[in-house]
């Protein structure tokens, strides 16, 4: 990016200085499902992720997430390969509170971002798979205070033809 853009992304993003914007951590696991689970022996994975939450109206959230997650080595075949699974993604949430209560209370979350998928198999016949794909996710949280929060949500994403990422992930958030 040259320098001489700078001052019009500057002017672009003042109307998020007016926001209540928050900085905050998520810390999750992921319990894996379908072709993950059969690739890692059903190993749970374990990710972090920042975020920002800008409020948008009374009910609306969106939390623009940098994050990564890691399954560990888990054994694939009696010939001992095993499977280790680790992703890095930028996402966009998008979270609703009915309640019209953005501090406390229940909410809804969806999910959509690019996700770069690293597949490493070591052992017999060692392969590695590396792909940036689309990622969605969806699910329920609740907001138990102004700072601490906890999720429950699907995710989805196709790493290649016949190796599709699924799973739960259940989170805790903490904004700042």
């Amino acid at each position: 990016m040259r320098l001489r853009h700078l001052p019009l992304l500057l002017l672009a993003a003042l109307p998020l200085a007016a926001q209540d914007a928050a900085i905050g951590l998520k810390a999750h696991a992921l319990i894996p499902m379908s072709d993950l689970r059969n690739r890692t022996n059903g190993q749970t994975g374990l990710g972090l992720s920042v975020f920002v939450e800008i409020p948008i109206g009374e009910a609306f959230v969106f939390r623009p997430t940098i994050g990564a997650q890691q399954i560990p080595k888990g054994t694939l075949t009696p010939e001992g390969n095993k499977t280790s699974v680790t992703s890095v993604d930028l996402m966009l949430d998008a979270l609703w509170f009915p309640g019209e209560d953005t501090k406390s209370g229940p909410y809804l979350v969806g999910s959509v971002g690019g996700q770069q998928w690293r597949v490493s198999d070591s052992g017999s016949s060692p392969s590695v798979i590396s792909a940036t794909r689309l990622g969605v996710a969806g699910g329920i949280g609740y907001q138990a205070s102004a700072h601490l929060g906890i999720e429950v949500k699907g995710f989805w994403s196709p790493i290649q033809k016949d190796l599709t990422a699924t799973g739960l992930m259940v989170a805790a958030t903490w904004r700042f």
